[in-house]
């Protein structure tokens, strides 16, 4: 299954849904709090209407869920559940999908208690957006697995060596490769953010040193170009690896306490709403 078109899919599928339903209650929403209680669509969209209420669930349902992918990262048995990355990719689409719909169940109305469990939710989904950049500069194996030093260099081999099925030793496209790649090194010491840009510069250089080549068909050359942009990223990352490490560790600390929070302040709005007798609808 091609999991990047798979959550592709489901994130055009939330933008629809949040597009429909703010063109469909913009009124409502619009309105001032003292004018919805007698708006027409106060019994279905308000924090305990038909759909409002559903909302919640399903963003509770959503949030809950994302405690499987630390589930599946920290847990020996849990290891042969599938890739690291397409749990990630889920964990990010449902800490985006949860709070949206947890923002729509709230009517956009923020105070007390309320409020702390919504900066919470953004702070947890921008700091979970930065979580995603840096893991991401972790080399992986395909299975999602950290790779070491010697992994790595073992990748770095395994990729030279098919860039080599397609180009000789001895061809003058090393000489040049070596230029291109002393040409995109980073100069400053912000290189983690270097690695964002790097692979489009190398791909741009690469694309117009090797033209129309007619040492290579047009499948060989994107081939190639893919082999040496993976390969280049690889020996960076390298080097970054044990301070990515570090970074990634610091992440955490700040990351947790804003779902810990997070989660708490859902448990007590959701007693608070069962004994004021707001139960399961549906």
């Amino acid at each position: 299954m091609n999991w990047k078109n798979f959550f592709r899919f489901w994130y055009a599928l939330l933008f629809i849904f949040c597009a429909a339903l703010l063109y469909y209650g913009r009124d409502y929403y619009a309105a001032p709090a003292f004018q919805k209680a007698r708006h027409p669509m106060n019994s279905l969209l308000r924090q305990s209407g038909s759909a409002g209420h559903l909302f919640g669930i399903i963003g509770t349902l959503f949030m809950l869920l994302l405690l499987l992918y630390s589930l599946r990262k920290r847990f020996r048995f849990a290891r042969k559940w599938g890739s690291l990355n397409v749990w990630l990719s889920a964990h990010i689409f449902l800490g985006s999908a949860g709070p949206v719909l947890v923002l729509f169940h709230s009517v956009f109305k923020f105070s007390g208690i309320v409020s702390i469990a919504f900066w919470s939710m953004v702070l947890v989904v921008l700091s979970g957006l930065v979580g995603k950049y840096i893991f991401t500069l972790i080399p992986r194996s395909l299975s999602g697995m950290e790779l070491n030093r010697i992994e790595m260099e073992a990748e770095e081999i395994g990729l030279t060596f098919e860039m080599r099925k397609l180009f000789p030793a001895t061809h003058p496209f090393w000489r040049r490769l070596a230029d291109i790649e002393n040409e995109t090194a980073p100069r400053s010491r912000l290189e983690h953010l270097h690695l964002i840009f790097e692979p489009i510069q190398l791909r741009r250089q690469l694309k117009r040193m090797l033209g129309n080549s007619s040492d290579l068909e047009r499948r060989q050359r994107k081939k190639l170009i893919a082999l040496v942009v993976k390969r280049h990223m690889i020996q960076h990352k390298a080097k970054l690896l044990q301070e990515t490490l570090k970074i990634l560790h610091y992440w955490h600390l700040v990351h947790q306490p804003f779902v810990i929070i997070m989660f708490l302040v859902l448990l007590i709005h959701v007693c608070v709403a069962i004994r004021l007798g707001y139960t399961w609808k549906f």
